[in-house]
């Protein structure tokens, strides 16, 4: 065989592993994908700290859908069993919320999570003013525990609902504490990561404070 000819061969299968590398990196970028999804986690904690009542409705805001995004529908939140506590949508003043009932003997704290994904991933547009329902003029809160900042222009208020009917056991050790976050991602497309947002209530609402209490809905996105 002459010395050019090894050289061809040689050639040819270096090009040839190199075109099946660029195939295999092409088919594992195409196939690496991860699902777009929702979660919203419920956390209300000091309401064992309060005297049980016939019916004992706690109103939070209902993560907020538009044309251009997916969502949850309203068959996620009707009747789901968390514990004490019984989660169903409500007509309000200020629109359609989500309402947790006590189903139990005694008060005792909510945590839920409802979670949904999307298999083909999903693009995220405008998540800010419309994340919660319902949405408010920005009113500063002093129950508001800040975690992004009180800068930023996105945040707005929305508002919670605290019978009047329940009474501490002890007025000293009666503040309830509303822990929502709603988060989002868009997955991952081709190997290509999407972005991450969460949109959060942070407030401790002291002993006194009942009926409908705006709160602060702060917004951030996360790093890919």
């Amino acid at each position: 065989m002459k010395e050019n000819d090894l050289k061809v061969i040689i050639l040819g299968v270096i090009a040839c592993i190199i075109f099946l590398i660029i195939i295999s990196l092409v088919g594992v970028a195409y196939i690496n994908n991860s699902p777009g999804a929702y979660t919203y986690i419920v956390d209300i904690e000091g309401l064992q700290n309060y005297q049980p009542t016939l019916i004992t409705d706690v109103i939070i805001p209902l993560p907020g859908t538009s044309e251009e995004r997916p969502g949850f529908t309203d068959d996620d939140f009707q009747y789901k069993i968390f514990g004490d506590w019984r989660s169903m949508l409500v007509m309000t003043p200020y629109g359609k919320m989500l309402a947790f009932e006590s189903i139990g003997r005694n008060l005792t704290d909510i945590h839920a999570i409802f979670s949904k994904t999307y298999s083909e991933g999903i693009r995220i547009e405008n998540f800010t003013q419309d994340s919660f329902q319902p949405v408010l003029p920005f009113i500063n809160s002093d129950y508001t525990q800040w975690v992004y900042g009180k800068d930023l222009n996105r945040n707005y208020s929305t508002i919670i609902y605290i019978p009047d009917s329940i009474k501490p056991f002890n007025a000293e050790n009666a503040n309830i504490t509303f822990s929502l976050d709603l988060g989002a991602s868009e997955g991952m497309q081709h190997s290509m990561v999407g972005k991450h947002y969460h949109v959060i209530v942070r407030e401790v609402i002291p002993s006194g404070v009942r009926n409908w209490t705006p709160v602060v809905a702060q917004v951030g996105e996360l790093p890919h």
